[in-house]
């Protein structure tokens, strides 16, 4: 994967221009027919109460914008090159990363800042309409478990893919990914599983209906996630998220029944395990909590988002022993990912390792300067004062 760096540190808000070569391991499969459309998926939700629109269709005014930038001359790689300068170069849009702001293609231009699923909706159609013959491209990777009190919901990460050999994709020998995020590590390589269109339509939605549930929204939230889940019910992220939206409502017993039937579907999923505990403890059910933890250790030992998840569950009930020794486990399969290191830094801190706590901050930091968790954990950890900021534009303290 490609790497913008500075003064030998990560940069955040970029977009990294990937091309693997006889890779066929890294490289995303090529996305299959799609058994149900955009539009299909659309109409179906406005027939059960939804307004969903089509989150990377352009207006006119864009369209005619896009023509006039980046035109239609030249290869689909030349008209990718410059829609990467046009979205990213200062004087054209020189779009801006912003976490947990999921938006439209049309909302990401005129705001000109959002995070990875804008950035890609706002690429995507663009590529579109420039006939550019792009994919959507899905990136699972233990970041975009987003941890609430012990329980997980997923937020989407998306990237655009392009090329691969396929006919219809420019015959391209090379898979290119542009990836935009707010930092980049080559651990996230091997994570890419391309999808089709209304596939990314519902991860997006997914998205949507994360932010409405943490604004409170409960009820908007399950009603947008019943929905995909029905058209959708082999995406593992909306059986996921639907288990944590009946847990903030205090339906434990309803998550933990359909939380265990997704761990029968997707049995390597490690956030359905986690909250699938978490139900049950709710639920009163300690000997199943303790079933479903112990069926999970045996499937993903040596899995890092299992790690992950046992280091975050044993942080909250105060064993700070198991818990950094889950995140040292883990960073040992990951060394190169700040999420880790930031949890392994509060686990430190909170047990009252403080320099081991403050040396594990800073290489979170080298790695990701405006990573969310790093701000959470200054606000925490008054101690950290005593690390000097990093700069996200220019690398530098």
């Amino acid at each position: 994967m490609g790497r913008a760096k500075r003064a030998g540190r990560w940069v955040w808000g970029a977009a990294v221009l990937a091309i693997l070569l006889g890779l066929a391991a890294c490289a995303p499969k090529q996305p299959v027919k799609p058994m149900l459309t955009v539009a299909e998926l659309l109409k179906d939700g406005e027939s059960s109460g939804l307004n969903l629109g089509n989150p990377f269709e352009l207006n006119d005014a864009i369209r005619l914008e896009v023509e006039k930038e980046v035109g239609f001359g030249g290869t689909p790689v030349d008209r990718l090159r410059r829609t990467i300068r046009f979205l990213n170069d200062r004087g054209y849009l020189n779009f801006r990363y912003e976490d947990n702001l999921s938006l439209t293609a049309v909302q990401a231009f005129e705001q000109k800042k959002g995070d990875c699923l804008s950035y890609t909706n706002l690429f995507m159609g663009i590529s579109r309409h420039l006939k550019i013959p792009a994919y959507f491209v899905h990136v699972s990777e233990a970041r975009n478990y987003y941890e609430r009190e012990g329980i997980f919901f997923v937020s989407t990460h998306m990237a655009v893919g392009y090329g691969g050999g396929a006919i219809g994709l420019g015959s391209s020998p090379y898979t290119v990914i542009v990836d935009f995020t707010e930092e980049s590590s080559d651990w996230r390589l091997w994570l890419y599983e391309s999808i089709d269109d209304a596939t990314a339509v519902a991860l997006f939605y997914n998205n949507i209906a994360v932010d409405r549930m943490l604004g409170g929204d409960i009820a908007g939230a399950e009603s947008i996630v019943r929905f995909l889940v029905s058209k959708r019910p082999g995406m593992k992220e909306l059986q996921n998220n639907l288990g944590v939206i009946l847990m903030r409502q205090g339906r434990f017993e309803e998550a933990l029944a359909l939380l265990q039937a997704a761990i029968e579907k997707f049995p390597t999923y490690q956030p359905l395990y986690t909250n699938a505990v978490q139900a049950a403890r709710g639920a009163r059910r300690p000997e199943v909590a303790q079933s479903i933890l112990e069926m999970g250790r045996k499937i993903a030992q040596e899995d890092p988002f299992f790690l992950f998840n046992e280091g975050v569950n044993a942080f909250h009930e105060g064993d700070y022993v198991l818990a950094e020794s889950r995140f040292k486990a883990a960073i040992k399969r990951q060394s190169n990912n700040p999420f880790l290191f930031a949890w392994l830094s509060r686990v430190l801190l909170a047990s009252g390792k403080e320099e081991e706590g403050v040396e594990a901050f800073r290489k979170a930091q080298e790695m990701a300067p405006n990573h969310r968790l790093i701000r959470s954990l200054r606000d925490d950890y008054p101690v950290l004062a005593t690390v000097r900021p990093i700069s996200p534009e220019n690398g530098s303290p």
